[in-house]
């Protein structure tokens, strides 16, 4: 009914009309109203102004427009709060990841041969040797000597067993994350249980361990042929920088550490020469 009743009114917009409004209640009790639709109309264009431009002064003049900006502004400065927290983190996290890849490639780029560091067991070891040479005591037993020789090494270029792949991954676990360079995730997710124990890949040289907050602790092994091994968000760490280690030695355990972590996993990454190489290539399935 409304809508018929404006539809006429729009149609006969420029006619006059009568509004007749009849009281059955008063004998003759009917009156009559002539207008022009578009003054109608005119006057509730008006009406709807004069009560908005009244409304914008309230708001302007009174507390109650302080109030309503107050809180509209206080909710905006949270949420700006919130993005410009967020932002931090993310740009702490891929300075971190900067100077892990620069690490990295300092690492690979200066590849330095195996050292010995002439410790007190070590020159031991060639006390002994001198004597067995000169006859004046016993030989000592192979697992001696390889005790002896192995607590010395910092770097692991002078391994010359051949690194053997596929191997074994180095935690129980499932993969939760394939290896994708579009998206800038240059390792293998492997999610574990909590406390699980990480082995090395293979034979090798740890030659840093750090702990961030981006991905708690991580360590990286340098191997033969410009291989390069790095564990991510783990919980602790068994080893220190510069120890030996050979293949299925535990160096450290599974944990859920780091901002960029969201549940109990490994992140596993191998580089080669410098650059990113898929870990499911040189893991058994």
């Amino acid at each position: 009914m409304n809508t018929e009743l404006l539809k006429t009114l729009v149609r006969l917009n420029d006619k006059w009309l009568r509004l007749i409004i009849i009281d059955e209640s008063v004998p003759d009790g009917s009156r009559e109203y002539q207008f022009l639709p578009r003054r109608l109309f005119f006057g509730v264009f008006i009406l709807f102004c004069f009560v908005f431009f009244v409304f914008v002064l309230t708001l302007v003049f009174t507390p109650l427009g302080e109030w309503v900006y107050s809180s509209k502004g206080s909710h905006i400065n949270k949420q700006i709060e919130q993005v410009i927290s967020k932002l931090d983190i993310l740009q702490d996290s891929l300075d971190i990841r900067d100077e892990q890849l620069g690490q990295i490639r300092s690492i690979i780029r200066l590849n330095t041969d195996t050292t010995l560091n002439l410790d007190e067991r070590l020159q031991n070891l060639l006390l002994v040797q001198n004597e067995v040479a000169l006859g004046g005591i016993s030989r000592p037993s192979p697992l001696e000597v390889l005790n002896f020789s192995t607590q010395g090494l910092t770097s692991s270029s002078s391994l010359k067993s051949e690194l053997i792949f596929p191997t074994a991954y180095p935690v129980d676990g499932t993969i939760s994350r394939p290896f994708n360079t579009k998206e800038e995730h240059f390792g293998l997710d492997i999610a574990a249980t909590d406390g699980e124990m990480i082995r090395a890949l293979a034979e090798g040289t740890i030659v840093n361990i750090n702990w961030t907050i981006a991905n708690g602790y991580v360590i990286s092994i340098q191997h033969t042929n410009g291989l390069l091994s790095v564990y991510k968000h783990c919980r602790t760490s068994y080893k220190r920088e510069g120890d030996v280690v050979v293949k299925g030695d535990v160096i450290a355990s599974v944990g859920n550490a780091g901002v960029q972590s969201t549940a109990s996993h490994l992140h596993l990454e191998i580089w080669k020469d410098g650059l990113p190489q898929n870990p499911e290539i040189y893991l058994l399935k």
